[in-house]
């Protein structure tokens, strides 16, 4: 009788397990990483729990709306100024078009330059979103460091 109760609770168990793994399938989140700096200067890492939508555009989108919103920890300095928006967005054709309000062009106070903070910016997207062949990165509708990026992460 023992042996029975015992098998029955490790079938318990097992049913449990199965269904914690399909939940956790199903949860509709993703780990993303963000890096930050120190106000020294160090780069850190964050993990973040996001959510998954069914379309890749309005996941990488708040992705980014996440990114400008800047560091969870009050030690680190965010990428670009405080009251920044996402004015729009587009994936097409394995390309990210964001443009941002004019806020900022405005350099983050004793944060990173702001070629520095919009590369590393660049940087997040396309370790978070292998599919991202591009990135074109705008202020009210201008298009900022479209040559010095296409140096570095080779033709967008």
């Amino acid at each position: 009788m023992v042996f029975f109760r015992q098998i029955r609770r490790l079938a318990y168990l097992v049913v449990l397990l199965v269904f914690a793994f399909f939940q956790m399938g199903n949860s509709g989140v993703a780990r993303r990483t963000f890096e930050f700096f120190t106000y020294e200067g160090t780069p850190v890492v964050e993990d973040r729990m996001l959510r998954v939508f069914p379309s890749r555009e309005q996941t990488v989108k708040s992705y980014v709306e996440e990114l400008i919103l800047g560091p969870v920890s009050v030690d680190l300095a965010p990428l670009v100024t405080k009251g920044v928006k996402l004015r729009s967005f587009m994936y097409r054709d394995k390309t990210v078009y964001a443009d941002f309000s004019g806020d900022a062009a405005l350099p983050v106070q004793g944060g990173r330059p702001l070629f520095e903070s919009f590369l590393v910016l660049n940087r997040n997207i396309r370790r978070n979103f292998r599919s991202v062949a591009g990135i074109r990165l705008f202020i009210n509708g201008n298009e900022i460091f479209f040559d010095e990026f296409e140096k570095i992460f080779g033709a967008d």
